[in-house]
C-alpha cells in the first residue's frame, strides 16, 4: 500500500476474485500482480495495458525459527540445507520461465505492455525513498541496501 501511495495512487484491498469485475467496470483502473496472475485471470483484457515496474519481486522459500533449526543436528542441517537451496532455485527459475511465457502470451494476444523509460524508472525510485524510510527500522538498513543494489542491475 505505502508503494502504491508514494506514486499518488489510491489502493483498494479487495478479494483476488474481485479484481476482473472491478477493472471491467472502471472501479480500478490498474493491479499489480505477476504475469502469469495477469495472464491466467485474464486482466490484461480489461484494462489498457501493462506497466512493467519490476519493482518487487516475488520469490518462493521456507522459513523455519532460528531455535529448530539450530536444534537439528549438523549433518541433518546440512544436507537439508543442500535440497532446500536446490529446490528453491529450480523452484525460483521455473516460476521465472512461468512468468516469462505468461508475459510473451499477453503480447502474442494483442496486449500491450508499456516499459518505463530510465527517466521514468529513476523518478520511481526517487518515490519510493520515504517508503524504504518509512521501514528501515522494520527491515533494517542492510537489507535495504542489498535491495537497492540487486535494483541497480535490473
Amino acid at each position: 500500500v505505502a508503494q502504491m501511495e508514494a506514486l499518488k495512487a489510491n489502493p483498494q484491498k479487495m478479494a483476488f476474485s474481485e479484481v476482473y469485475g472491478a477493472l471491467q467496470t472502471g472501479v480500478v483502473d490498474g493491479q499489480e500482480n505477476t504475469w502469469s496472475n495477469i495472464y491466467g485471470k485474464k486482466f490484461f483484457e480489461v484494462q489498457d495495458g501493462v506497466t512493467e515496474s519490476n519493482h518487487g519481486i516475488i520469490d518462493y522459500l521456507v522459513v523455519t525459527s532460528t531455535e529448530w533449526w539450530s536444534g537439528l543436528p549438523d549433518d541433518v542441517r546440512g544436507q537439508l540445507q543442500t535440497i532446500l537451496d536446490e529446490v528453491t532455485k529450480t523452484r525460483n527459475d521455473a516460476s521465472t520461465r512461468v512468468n516469462e511465457e505468461a508475459k510473451a502470451a499477453i503480447i502474442a494476444a494483442g496486449g500491450v505492455v508499456r516499459t518505463l523509460t530510465s527517466e521514468q524508472r529513476g523518478k520511481w525510485v526517487d518515490a519510493m525513498k520515504p517508503v524504504w524510510a518509512k521501514f528501515e527500522g522494520d527491515i533494517g538498513t542492510d537489507l535495504i541496501s542489498a535491495a537497492q543494489a540487486a535494483n541497480a542491475t535490473n
